[in-house]
């Protein structure tokens, strides 16, 4: 048999902090720019984070510098991730051409 959670349990309040997000933001993108992270999964796990940031502003926990330390640590993760995204564009179009030219020489 399942339990129904508790009404506090369900209850939209969050007691994530902004530096924590911002934290977890900052190693998600270390991570990425180091390759130990697939990128899908730290999509995922980014917008997740941006959720909570979000639960967090609406619930008046908010404070101006955790919401730009947020910011910059989302900006910096979605930078890691567009350049890592470009790198295999890169190494796609790269074999795409090796294929091509080897191809050709038939």
């Amino acid at each position: 048999m399942s339990k129904k959670p508790s009404p506090e349990v369900t209850s939209d309040s969050t007691e994530t902090t902004e530096a924590t997000l911002a934290s977890l933001a900052a190693q998600i993108s270390t991570f990425v720019r180091e390759g130990t992270l697939d990128s899908r999964f730290a999509t995922k796990l980014v917008k997740r984070l941006k959720k909570e940031a979000e639960a967090i502003s609406e619930g008046g926990k908010a404070t101006k510098p955790g919401h730009k330390a947020l910011e910059k640590a989302f900006d910096s993760v979605d930078g890691a991730l567009r350049d890592h995204e470009a790198g295999l564009l890169v190494l796609a179009n790269a074999a795409l051409r090796a294929t091509d030219e080897a191809s050709e020489k038939r």
